[in-house]
């Protein structure tokens, strides 16, 4: 297997903390490097530059839900090999002007263990993980949430994609609740090349199922090299 360099791009937190057990399952050849955010920060061009940082010499980015459009952003850059998204977008997944309905309050009140289960991670998913998304998440001020929320309803890199010419994987949550197939079947009409992989598992696949997407991420970049 080749040596690669993967640099992971966290989700709506941020904080890279959540990537722990994709680290952890990474093959023997891989290194990873982990970008986090400031947790004041919201500004996905402030963002990007943050991300930008971490880029070395013939590396892949793996951009996670949140992470996608700044993924596909930084993958024109001459370092970078090849681009992954999770579960993610490269234009508003829902109808942009609910950014207006997007408020502060809203994100106030702790999500229940219930609902991370059902939307993030799944019902069978171990308590420590849960527990640790809720950790994360009460970190993050909630007009930082509001606003990256907001970020993500104003987003449209489909020009952007449309001019890469790295290879594309999209790894795909079977039953992900949070992103629909609309996502992924637009990226697909705009880069017909891009390969899409499903992958049982829920919005936070990449901790889910680790060594699933490794696996289809090696095979992907040792692909993308012989051809």
């Amino acid at each position: 297997m080749a040596v690669i360099t993967a640099v992971l791009l966290p989700g709506l937190d941020g904080t890279g903390e959540l990537f722990a057990p994709f680290v952890d399952a990474a093959p023997v050849g891989v290194s990873t490097i982990v970008a986090d955010y400031p947790t004041s920060e919201a500004s996905v061009d402030i963002l990007e530059r943050h991300a930008r940082e971490k880029i070395t010499d013939h590396c892949i980015v793996i951009a996670e839900s949140f992470s996608g459009p700044i993924g596909v952003r930084i993958a024109a850059d001459v370092r970078v090999q090849a681009l992954v998204l999770c579960n993610s977008f490269i234009s508003s997944p829902i109808f942009p002007a609910l950014r207006y309905l997007v408020i502060p309050p809203l994100f106030t009140i702790p999500l229940p263990s219930l609902v991370i289960r059902s939307v993030l991670l799944g019902h069978k998913s171990h308590p420590a993980l849960v527990e640790n998304v809720h950790s994360v998440l009460r970190r993050l001020p909630a007009d930082v949430i509001a606003r990256r929320v907001r970020q993500v309803l104003q987003t449209d890199e489909r020009r952007t994609v449309r001019s890469l010419s790295k290879p594309i994987l999209y790894l795909r949550g079977r039953n992900d609740r949070l992103v629909s197939e609309r996502s992924w079947k637009e990226l697909q009409t705009i880069r017909p090349d891009a390969q899409v992989v499903g992958i049982p598992g829920p919005h936070m696949l990449l901790q889910i199922s680790p060594k699933e997407c490794w696996r289809s991420i090696v095979r992907f970049v040792e692909e993308s090299a012989a051809g």
